[in-house]
């Protein structure tokens, strides 16, 4: 926290000097202390949320691979004269944590053809926009939720 509140100082400022890096090391030491003091902010879990840096860059980056693929997958859904047959798909996933389950659903309704409609504890219910959104959203699933699994996987916060 304390190099992300010296970093936006610098960026703000807009140039760097000797007076402008020290008044902002200063500046950047009292809110990190004041964080820690109030706010429940620790060097330890600076550490973790370091530690989940690698895993949460891929998970970005296979959201953003599915999202250009669903995208192409609409494109020639709305493109072709054919009627969609749209349709509920349901599953079930083995994430632990609430927050990686509404993750989970947060990122198939990210993609384009695909909309999270109900999610009860472990069980999903999905709306796909046609056949081949909702054969794809099994691939999808699967690939979301072994990115998710790598974060359920570390060690618990401090």
């Amino acid at each position: 926290m304390f190099l992300i509140c010296l970093l936006l100082w610098l960026l703000f400022n807009g140039r760097v000097t000797v007076e402008i890096l020290a008044f902002g090391i200063v500046i950047s030491a009292v809110i990190y202390a004041v964080s820690c003091r109030f706010l429940g902010f620790s060097f330890r879990k600076d550490l973790f949320y370091i530690k989940k840096l690698p895993a949460a860059c891929m998970l970005l980056g296979v959201l953003l691979s599915e999202i250009v693929k669903s995208n192409l997958a609409v494109i020639r859904a709305v493109y072709s004269n054919t009627p969609q047959d749209s349709r509920y798909e349901e599953f079930d996933t083995s994430l632990e944590k609430t927050i990686t389950r509404v993750a989970l659903a947060d990122c198939i309704t990210l993609t384009p053809g695909t909309i999270t409609g109900r999610l009860d504890g472990n069980h999903y219910i999905v709306h796909c926009l046609n056949q081949e959104m909702a054969e794809g959203l099994g691939l999808e699933q699967r690939r979301f939720t072994r990115q998710l699994q790598k974060l359920e996987e570390r060690e618990e916060t401090p």
